[in-house]
């Protein structure tokens, strides 16, 4: 067999795995959903440093010089609001697919009204935008709270709600104690 040949049988074998093993494809989103927003929250982090440690006048993180749009920012509290109900739809729809944890699934749903409201949030920033309003856009809590801590906020919040759901859930070992073996059902809470 040529090695394109076998390259694309286990490329097409890797997929087939996470179509077929809900708690792989659960593990393998919430995963990267997770890493993703952890890259965000040190954006934020950067941010706060860039104004409190070192008294700069313009607070854009590492890659808002180049990405600081609305659109942008909104976009991408989207797409982890939808990894996050992914996760949450596997979660609830393959009982057994993780280790049972009452306050691990009560973290994933606020997650999801959580990151919902972020994104709400956002929604009335690209409003406001599209309005003229000034930059940065206060949205909705950010005519009450500093917009710039205001999100330093959340994405804590929203990390932190993160990683204590995937250490609740265990999911890694889950994925790797059962591969092949048949879902057990999730006890009742």
């Amino acid at each position: 067999m040529s090695s394109s040949s076998s390259s694309s049988s286990s490329s097409s074998s890797s997929s087939s795995a996470l179509t077929r093993d809900p708690a792989l494809l659960g593990f393998v989103t919430f995963i990267v959903t997770l890493v993703i927003q952890a890259f965000h929250a040190s954006e934020h982090i950067l941010q706060m440093l860039q104004k409190y440690v070192w008294h700069l006048t313009r607070f854009p993180g590492l890659l808002g010089v180049w990405f600081d749009f609305e659109w942008i920012h909104l976009l991408m509290n989207l797409a982890i609001l939808l990894s996050l109900l992914a996760t949450w739809i596997l979660y609830t729809k393959n009982p057994g697919m993780w280790r049972d944890s009452a306050l691990a699934d009560a973290m994933l749903v606020f997650l999801l009204y959580f990151q919902g409201y972020h994104v709400l949030e956002h929604i009335f920033r690209v409003m406001e935008y599209l309005q003229g309003v000034l930059s940065p856009t206060p949205g909705i809590l950010g005519r009450i709270f500093p917009v710039l801590e205001f999100h330093f906020f959340l994405n804590a919040v929203l990390t932190t709600a993160m990683i204590v759901a995937f250490v609740g859930f265990q999911p890694w070992r889950v994925v790797a104690s059962r591969r092949g073996q048949p879902l057990q059902p999730r006890r009742a809470h």
